[in-house]
């Protein structure tokens, strides 16, 4: 007798746990598949509020740059030596030592130009310099007193640019250049004399230097293309075993 009840209440416990395990199994099963919903539902939101508003987060920020662009430049102006009239900067450019500098009218300087003043630097009326252009008037004195040089000695020599002068893009004009009116001054030059009025300038134009060493070269070649087959073929296997 007392067995019977025993087994009777261990079958009725057990039974207990089981369904109790069963609803809880189902409890977190839904809660598992809400949290899946509400995630989705909330890439969506996400989703399309980017959508709505990056483009004018975009164009904001643009905005706002040129704006402070605009101020930065204003700026580098009323710290210029001279500064004619309508004298443009495009976008970032750095002046050091502005107060060695005089830009002309209608002077036009580009993207990236470096203009290292201290030794002085003047530009002309209707000049144009183009992108990434270096012009300094001051260099390390290599008959100083240390080697390689005195870190804080300076030979320090004017650079002086005419009226209507186009100088192209990555140029380089080392200190105590003279550059005349109307002169052009082809990309990539790097000026180390004085230029004359009108005259067209530049280095000499491309050369080969020397070849690489074809046998070398065609083995590193093949080399590749097996490489690149092999891995076209390995792929190609994949996509038919799938």
């Amino acid at each position: 007798m007392v067995f019977h009840h025993y087994a009777s209440f261990s079958t009725f416990t057990t039974r207990f746990y089981q369904s109790g395990f069963v609803n809880l199994g189902t409890s977190l099963a839904d809660d598992v598949q809400l949290s899946k919903n509400m995630n989705q539902i909330a890439n969506k939101i996400l989703g399309k509020l980017e959508r709505i508003l990056i483009p004018h987060l975009v164009q904001w920020e643009e905005y706002l740059q040129t704006k402070i662009r605009q101020y930065k430049h204003q700026q580098l102006k009323q710290q210029l030596k001279f500064c004619g009239s309508r004298v443009r900067f495009r976008r970032e450019i750095r002046i050091d030592h502005p107060q060695n500098i005089s830009l002309g009218s209608k002077t036009y300087i580009g993207q990236n130009v470096i203009l290292d003043g201290r030794g002085g630097i003047t530009i002309g009326d209707n000049t144009t310099i183009g992108f990434n252009v270096v012009i300094l008037s001051a260099n390390h004195d290599y008959q100083s007193n240390a080697l390689p040089y005195e870190h804080n000695v300076y030979i320090h020599k004017p650079v002086v640019i005419g009226r209507n002068v186009w100088i192209g893009a990555n140029v380089l004009i080392i200190p105590g250049v003279t550059i005349g009116d109307g002169a052009i001054i082809a990309a990539g030059t790097v000026v180390t004399g004085n230029v004359e009025p009108l005259a067209i300038v530049g280095n000499q134009p491309m050369r080969t230097i020397k070849y690489r060493d074809r046998q070398h070269y065609e083995q590193l070649a093949s080399q590749s293309n097996q490489t690149s087959s092999v891995r076209c073929t390995h792929k190609s296997s994949r996509k038919s075993s799938s």
